[in-house]
């Protein structure tokens, strides 16, 4: 067990690492595709990115909110968190926060909230987006629940810098964001002793453009107190000229009760790129500390992706869960 000065010291350490990553590499422009930076605008958490994505059944917490709404209600938690992502080859750097309550009542109905604010190729396109999120889960019975995302969001690019120059295909606009407005996501999870079933469909209001892609996506997982495992499919209706798949996979296993060791694999038709990755967390009954790494393989521009994440474990009920339970997951 580490000493809580010398925890204190490392967490300084890796905080002061990632805020100084940014700032030097700035200068580099970005290698990959826009499609391969933006990622489909999903916003990064180190639990998801290290399990290659597949959270849509298992993903409780402040993972829901992007992942699957339906699931908050799923976990006793009242958690909040920080992260912070960078990515040097497709330059960009995404800071965000979230909280997200289902203690305060009795009847297992949660919300939570989110923000994040991201920059793509500051030197190129200059892309920069702001993502806020408020969601909602409901439970029905001990078998179901039924989630929903309220989402707005706002990119800006700048003017003739995109790969066709002054084009309205890529182009930015002078005096007004490229895309600014609501859509939202609904979800359902079905569990079943230590398995569940969950279906997302992410903006559905179908803005029709690849900033806010139409996508659905289907998880079967596992969990228990000590590992969960869980693979997803996803299909994107918006960016490319049909409709394109993702399989992801990922696993996680908690080591002397504090300790969480994660992988992952993720291939995505559309790039036609496989990423495997990998991450670890030190989880406490009242904090976490998190982090995650994906390297694209088998690609002509290959990008690394890196994500720390810092949660608070409020407990206002003074009844503390082991943390090996899935709930602080």
């Amino acid at each position: 067990m580490p000493t809580y000065r010398g925890a204190l010291a490392w967490r300084a350490a890796v905080v002061v690492a990632f805020v100084a990553m940014p700032q030097a590499a700035r200068a580099d422009p970005m290698t990959t595709s826009p499609e391969q930076g933006y990622d489909l605008g999903e916003m990064p958490g180190a639990r998801a990115v290290a399990m290659g994505g597949a959270l849509t059944a298992l993903g409780v917490s402040t993972t829901a909110l992007y992942l699957n709404p339906a699931n908050m209600s799923l976990a006793r938690v009242y958690h909040i968190e920080a992260f912070a992502a960078f990515s040097p080859e497709a330059q960009r750097q995404t800071y965000g926060a979230a909280a997200v309550d289902s203690v305060i009542n009795t009847s297992h109905v949660a919300g939570g909230f989110a923000g994040t604010w991201s920059e793509l190729d500051p030197d190129g396109i200059d892309r920069t987006w702001t993502d806020l999120r408020a969601g909602a889960s409901f439970p029905l019975g001990d078998y179901l629940s039924l989630g929903a995302t309220a989402r707005w969001l706002r990119v800006e690019q700048a003017v003739s810098a995109g790969p066709f120059g002054t084009s309205a295909a890529s182009d930015g606009t002078p005096t007004s964001p490229i895309f600014n407005g609501p859509t939202f996501d609904l979800g359902a999870t079905g569990s079943l002793g230590g398995f569940r079933l969950g279906v997302v469909g992410h903006n559905l209001t179908n803005p029709g453009t690849a900033l806010a892609p139409t996508t659905g996506a289907l998880g079967l997982g596992f969990t228990s107190d000590t590992f969960s495992v869980e693979g997803d499919g996803l299909l994107d209706f918006t960016t490319y000229k049909k409709p394109e798949g993702r399989l992801m996979a990922g696993g996680e296993v908690f080591v002397a009760d504090r300790y969480a060791l994660r992988a992952g694999w993720r291939y995505d038709a559309g790039t036609n790129i496989h990423s495997p990755s990998v991450g670890v967390g030190y989880i406490d009954p009242h904090w976490s500390v998190e982090l995650a790494l994906r390297r694209d393989l088998l690609s002509d521009h290959a990008e690394t992706y890196g994500v720390l994440s810092l949660r608070y474990f409020y407990d206002p009920t003074g009844a503390n869960s082991p943390p090996d339970e899935p709930d602080l997951n």
